[in-house]
C-alpha cells in the first residue's frame, strides 16, 4: 500500500551517460499524465505497481521507496559524479559548452517525475546537502505547483517538446497544451538552465506544421529570456518494444529517415542555439 511519503520507482539505473552531464544515477519514476503512443517506457505510464510477463516469468514494474532509501542508493555512486564545477553556486550555467563542466549526479526521469515532486523534496534536500547535482526529464504536463516546487530544488531541466497543436495533442497524447504552455513560461522565466528535447516521431511530430510550431516556440522562449542550453532532436526508435510485449501492449512505431533529421537540424540553426541530432 502506498504511503504519502514514499516514491514509486521502476528502476534505478547506475552509470547513466545520456541523462544529463557526467556520470549519473537515473531514477525512473512511475506514473505519467500523458499517453504518447510511441512512449519508450510504457511501464511508467500508470501510477501503481503493475504486473508483467517476460519469457514466461512473471514480474512487477514499480516499487515504493522511502526518501532515505533513495538517498542511500544514490550516494552509493557518489564517487563517480566528479565534474569541474563542484560549487553549487556555479551550477546555473548559461551556455551549452558549460554542460561538460558540470558534475554528474542524479536525474529524475519517468514517466513524469514531477507528478511525485512533493515526495521528492526530502530527497533533493538531502542530496543537495552532499552537493549532488540534480536534473529532471519532464514533459511539463503536470500541476503548476509541482513545476514551481521543482524550480526550487532541481538544477537542470530536460524538457520535452512534442505535439504543439492543441486538438492533436489532446487526441493523440491526452494532454492539455494550455497547461504545458503555462508551465513552460514559468520555467523559462525562472532562469534555470534548460535543454529542449524534441522526439521526432513518424506521422506524429515530424510533419512540417509541427516542426514550424516547435521552431517558433523555442525561438520565443529564447527571446523571452529563457536559458536554453541546446536542442536535442531525438530520432524515433523501438527500444521499448520488449517492454510493450511484457505488458501485452502494442507499440506505435513508424520510423523517421535520417535525411529528415538532418533537415530538421538545418531548420533549427537560425535560432542561435546548438542543435544535436540523437540517433539511437
Amino acid at each position: 500500500m502506498k504511503d504519502k511519503n514514499t516514491i514509486l520507482i521502476t528502476n534505478i539505473q547506475r552509470f547513466s551517460l545520456h541523462d544529463g552531464p557526467g556520470i549519473r544515477t537515473t531514477l525512473f519514476l512511475k506514473g505519467c499524465s500523458l499517453r504518447c503512443p510511441w512512449c519508450c517506457n510504457p511501464e511508467n505510464l500508470f501510477s501503481q505497481p503493475q504486473g508483467y510477463m517476460k519469457d514466461g516469468v512473471p514480474g512487477k514494474y514499480g516499487m515504493y521507496y522511502f526518501s532515505d532509501e533513495i538517498v542511500k542508493e544514490c550516494l552509493k555512486d557518489y564517487s563517480f559524479y566528479g565534474g569541474k564545477l563542484q560549487d553549487p553556486n556555479q551550477w546555473n550555467i548559461t551556455a551549452s559548452n558549460q554542460i561538460q563542466q558540470l558534475p554528474g549526479g542524479v536525474t529524475f526521469s519517468g514517466g513524469e517525475a514531477l507528478l511525485q515532486m512533493k515526495a521528492l523534496v526530502p530527497v533533493c534536500k538531502a542530496l543537495h546537502e552532499k552537493a549532488v547535482h540534480l536534473a529532471v526529464e519532464t514533459c511539463l504536463f503536470c500541476p503548476t505547483f509541482d513545476v514551481q516546487l521543482a524550480i526550487e530544488h532541481i538544477d537542470l531541466f530536460y524538457v520535452d517538446m512534442k505535439i504543439l497543436d492543441s486538438k492533436r495533442c489532446e487526441s493523440v497524447e491526452h494532454g492539455n497544451l494550455a497547461l504545458y504552455f503555462d508551465n513552460l513560461d514559468i520555467l523559462m522565466r525562472s532562469a534555470k538552465p534548460v535543454v529542449i528535447r524534441v522526439p521526432v516521431i513518424g506521422q506524429r511530430t515530424d510533419d512540417e506544421g509541427n516542426r514550424r510550431l516547435v521552431h517558433e516556440l523555442i525561438k520565443k522562449s529564447k527571446d523571452d529570456g529563457g536559458i536554453i542550453l541546446k536542442i536535442e532532436l531525438i530520432k524515433e526508435h523501438s527500444l521499448g518494444e520488449n517492454k510493450y510485449k511484457s505488458l501485452n501492449m502494442q507499440m506505435d512505431y513508424h520510423g523517421v529517415e535520417d535525411s529528415l533529421m538532418d533537415q530538421y537540424k538545418e531548420e533549427m540553426l537560425d535560432i542561435g542555439i546548438p542543435v544535436e541530432v540523437c540517433r539511437i
